[in-house]
């Protein structure tokens, strides 16, 4: 079984800063996160790259979706959230750690 995160889920980008110290990767461990050249961000090196998934809809590599005006849009398209969680899923499977998942809700 994974390792699920320690923590409660977030809600705001301020919780989620707060708590990003204390998250854990799918094995328990500390997540560490690094600059990527990829996709020019930072992201938990567990973590797939985003440019590994390209937005079927708009084609985007970069860490967020665009829009048809070529600006960045507020969140990504779903197809693409699809894509980078079946990504993980599959990583998941074959024993590579990832970003380990907060327990359900009851």
């Amino acid at each position: 079984m994974s390792a699920v995160q320690p923590v409660p889920a977030p809600t705001t980008w301020a919780e989620y800063e707060l708590i990003r110290p204390q998250l854990v990767d799918t094995l328990g461990r500390p997540l560490v996160s690094a600059w990527c050249d990829s996709c020019q961000c930072r992201h938990f090196t567990v973590d797939p790259c985003v440019a590994e998934v390209p937005c079927p809809v708009c084609g985007s590599t970069r860490a967020r979706c665009v829009r048809p005006s070529e600006h960045e849009a507020d969140s990504w398209h779903k197809d693409r959230r699809d894509r980078f969680e079946q990504l993980r899923d599959e990583r998941e499977a074959a024993g590579i750690p990832q970003v380990a998942r907060w327990p359900l809700r009851s």
